[in-house]
C-alpha cells in the first residue's frame, strides 16, 4: 500500500469512528454529551458528544498498525512504546469526558505519569542549547524531571485552546505537519511517519468538528494529541542533534503561551485560582468582540455554529506567525526565539485591544445582518 493510500486509510478510519459517535449519540449522549451549557467556557448551544478523541486515537493506531511493519525496526518498536506511554493520560481524559468527575489535578498527574513512562522508554532531554543548563541536564534525575514537567505541561496546554469548533484540531494538524516536515529533512522517518499518521487522523475528525461541531475532541482527544505532539518534539531533539531544542518549544508555543498567560492573568491580575475556568481566553474574546458583534441578536440565535466556526481562523493565522518560521529555521536558535517573540507580541497586542474594547476595525467581519 502506497503512502498516499495509507493517508486516505487513516483519514477514513478516523472519519468513520467520528461518524459512528455522531450517529449513535442517542444511545450514549447522556453520558458523553457536553450538556453543561452554562459553564464560563461554553460556546455551544446544545449537548454535544465530547469523545471525539476516540476517532483520532483509532485513526492514528490503525495507520501505525500498517505503517509500523516489522521490517522497519525503529518504527516497529517506537510507536507501540509511544502509545503505551499515552494510555494513562488518554484514559484520564476519556474518563473525564464520560463522568465529568476527574479533576484538573488528577488529569495533570496522569500527564506526568505518561511523560515518566515515555522517559523510561526514550530517555529525557539532555540539552537545551545553553551551556550551564546542558551541564545540569547531563545528570539523569534533572533531565528526567525537566522532561516530565515539560511534556506533562505541554500535554495539558493543548486542552486550554480546545474551545471553538476546529481550533484545537487545526492547530494540532499544523503542528503535526511541521514536525513531520522537520523530521523528513533530518531523515527521521519514524517520527515523520507517526506525525503524519496523527495529522491524517485529525483530518478525519476535523470534518465532524468544523464548522458545525457535531463532536468535540474532549479531554481525551486533547490530552492524547498534546502528549503525542510533545513527545514527538522531544524525540526529534533527542534523536537528531541538528534540531535545535528551541524548536521543540516553538512548535508547541501557542498552547504553551496561552497556558502561561492564563496562569499569570488569573493569579496576578484577577487573584483567582489558576485552575478556575473563565471566559477570558483569547479565542473567547475574539468570539465575543470580533465575530459575534457583527451578527444581530436574531442572527446569533439562528446561526450559533457560524459564529463559533468563524472564530477559529483568526487563531489559525496567529499560530502560523510562529509556526512557519519555526518549520523553516528549525536549526537556528536565534530565529526560533525571534519567531516566538513576534508571536508573543502579536498575542499580547491583540488581547489588550480586545479586553479593553478597542477592537481593530480591519479585523472585524463584514456585517451579515439583514434588513427586515
Amino acid at each position: 500500500m502506497t503512502f498516499s493510500w495509507l493517508y486516505l486509510y487513516v483519514v477514513l478510519t478516523a472519519f468513520t469512528v467520528g461518524g459512528a459517535i455522531v450517529l449513535s449519540e442517542r444511545w450514549h449522549g447522556r453520558f458523553t454529551g457536553d450538556y453543561d451549557l452554562n459553564k464560563p467556557q461554553a460556546s455551544h448551544k446544545k449537548s454535544t458528544p465530547r469523545i471525539g478523541g476516540l476517532a483520532v486515537f483509532a485513526g492514528t493506531l490503525a495507520g501505525l498498525l500498517v505503517w509500523g511493519r516489522p521490517d522497519n525496526t525503529t518504527l516497529h518498536w517506537l510507536w507501540p512504546a509511544l502509545f503505551i506511554a499515552a494510555l494513562p493520560v488518554f484514559a484520564a481524559g476519556i474518563l473525564e469526558d464520560i463522568t465529568k468527575d476527574v479533576g484538573t489535578g488528577k488529569r495533570l498527574m496522569a500527564a506526568f505519569i505518561s511523560a515518566l513512562i515515555a522517559c523510561w522508554f526514550f530517555g529525557g532531554v539532555s540539552r537545551v542549547g545553553i551551556q550551564p543548563f546542558d551541564f545540569l541536564f547531563s545528570f539523569w534525575p534533572i533531565s528526567v524531571l525537566f522532561t516530565v514537567i515539560a511534556v506533562g505541561g505541554c500535554t495539558h496546554a493543548l486542552n486550554i485552546v480546545d474551545g471553538m469548533n476546529g481550533l484545537a484540531a487545526m492547530v494540532s494538524m499544523l503542528m503535526s505537519i511541521s514536525i513531520a516536515l522537520v523530521a523528513y529533512q533530518v531523515g527521521d522517518m519514524a517520527v515523520f511517519t507517526i506525525a503524519l499518521a496523527l495529522a491524517s487522523a485529525i483530518v478525519g475528525f476535523f470534518v465532524w468538528n468544523f464548522p458545525f461541531g457535531r463532536v468535540f475532541l474532549g479531554d481525551g482527544g486533547a490530552y492524547f494529541i498534546g502528549f503525542i505532539l510533545a513527545e514527538l518534539a522531544v524525540l526529534l531533539v533527542i534523536r537528531n542533534h541538528s534540531v535545535s531544542p528551541f524548536y521543540a518549544l516553538a512548535v508547541l508555543f501557542y498552547p504553551v503561551f496561552e497556558t502561561l498567560f492564563s496562569i499569570w492573568r488569573r493569579r496576578f491580575k484577577r487573584g483567582v485560582p489558576v485552575d478556575q475556568p473563565d471566559a477570558l481566553h483569547l479565542h473567547q474574546l475574539i468570539f465575543r468582540r470580533l465575530v459575534r458583534v457583527t451578527f444581530n441578536r436574531d442572527s446569533v440565535d439562528t446561526a450559533p455554529y457560524l459564529c463559533n466556526a468563524l472564530t477559529s481562523p483568526y487563531l489559525w493565522v496567529l499560530t502560523l506567525i510562529n509556526l512557519v518560521p519555526a518549520t523553516i529555521f528549525w536549526d537556528q536558535p536565534l530565529l526560533l526565539c525571534a519567531g516566538m517573540l513576534v508571536f508573543s507580541s502579536a498575542y499580547i497586542w491583540l488581547y489588550s485591544r480586545l479586553v479593553s474594547w478597542r477592537c481593530p476595525r480591519w479585523l472585524l467581519l463584514p456585517s451579515v445582518s439583514r434588513k427586515r
